[in-house]
């Protein structure tokens, strides 16, 4: 079915994953455990394709550990049995490393990818599920997951003058920034990360923040809060006294100079001059690559995704959203050690409505360690 479709045939087929990086891999991972089940995964370009766009210095803030035989899956593992340290021999993967395990674990199950081949539009059937126009043809499907992610959908407007910045999901090795000193917009993970990476390699760096993201002052949730890979490299960028962090700096503007340079306003009337292109770490675009089918998709006041408890749309049935911007209530599951979860309630979901055996999906709880097992805590907010 794959070739043919691939050679311009329109096909059907029981589920379309849109996306091949951690989530759509994870899920597909979870699909083939199910006997008869078809399926593809169309991805825009390669396998990993976000990670391969990381600043060469970018490392996952999540370690990587091959604890897999004393029942604790790697954290940044999207099957049970493999491991992204073993794989590239790091505990900090870089993106072009974790790219190339996900292309590993892909090649070595099989996995029906189908590469450069961009969804330009998703019309739901009544009762009937999809149909997906690409570029490599049109392709109908009773299920649909959505697995894009978000670091290919950068917030870059998030004040008027940001068009004058460098987001941080726009740089691709930070050697280029030669000046001997910069501004980063944020205090949060990239923004952080852009401040430490620069000083790093001997530049000075104002770093603008609303608010101090490194110490939580209720349950510590990484989610919410500084990691602590980047709090301790940022506590010693500190000790270089090359770092100034200023809070308090709501940023509603950046103006070019007529003297040439730029100007950052802050809401209480602060505002800094810079002759380099400030830097933003601002994040990214609420709901990521789901936004490129809003319209299928309730999304919430906060301008988060309202799903049922199986991860599927509330408004088109048949639609279910994988990776870091599934949210319950306050479980936010972001980070791939969370979402990784996730994988087996869509995969039996959509199991159950095939009417396949869904048995080989019934690891337990625990499969992934101690996250998700019902029994490690009380109150659990993980």
């Amino acid at each position: 079915m794959l070739k043919a479709w691939v050679h311009g045939m329109i096909k059907k087929t029981d589920v379309v994953i849109v996306g091949a990086g951690p989530a759509g891999i994870g899920v597909a991972l979870a699909l083939e455990k199910l006997p008869g089940i078809k399926y593809v995964i169309l991805e825009s370009h390669q396998v990993g394709e976000s990670f391969r766009r990381w600043p060469t210095q970018t490392r996952l803030i999540t370690p990587s550990f091959h604890s897999n035989p004393f029942g604790l899956a790697d954290l940044n593992a999207v099957s049970e049995s493999s491991s992204p340290a073993i794989f590239a021999g790091a505990e900090h993967l870089s993106g072009q490393q974790y790219a190339n395990y996900l292309a590993f674990i892909a090649h070595q199950h099989g996995l029906p990818v189908v590469s450069a081949c961009r969804v330009h539009q998703v019309t739901p059937i009544n009762h009937e599920g999809f149909v997906l126009d690409s570029e490599r043809g049109s392709l109908q499907a009773r299920f649909l997951v959505w697995a894009t992610g978000e670091y290919q959908f950068p917030e870059l407007s998030p004040f008027p003058g940001a068009q004058w910045c460098t987001h941080y999901a726009q740089v691709q090795n930070w050697q280029r920034f030669e000046a001997p000193d910069y501004t980063v917009i944020g205090g949060y993970e990239s923004g952080v990360d852009a401040a430490v990476n620069l000083i790093k390699l001997g530049r000075s760096v104002r770093l603008l923040t609303r608010k101090c993201t490194w110490d939580p002052l209720g349950p510590y949730d990484p989610s919410l809060s500084l990691s602590p890979y980047s709090r301790e490299r940022m506590y010693a960028a500190v000790d270089t006294g090359r770092l100034d962090i200023l809070f308090g700096a709501d940023i509603v503007q950046v103006e070019t100079r007529k003297a040439g340079g730029y100007r950052i306003h802050a809401a209480d009337g602060r505002y800094w001059d810079d002759a380099q292109v400030p830097i933003l770490g601002t994040g990214f675009r609420k709901g990521g690559g789901a936004q490129q089918i809003a319209e299928l998709w309730q999304w919430t006041v906060s301008g988060h995704i309202a799903l049922t408890e199986n991860d599927e749309s509330t408004l088109v049935p048949g639609l279910f959203l994988a990776g870091p911007q599934v949210r319950h209530d306050d479980r936010i599951y972001c980070f791939i050690y969370k979402f990784r979860q996730r994988f087996s309630v869509i995969a039996q979901n959509i199991g159950q409505r095939l009417g396949l055996d869904t048995g080989a999906l019934q690891t337990g709880s625990g499969a992934w360690g101690p996250f998700g097992n019902e029994d490690c805590c009380e109150g659990c907010q993980c």
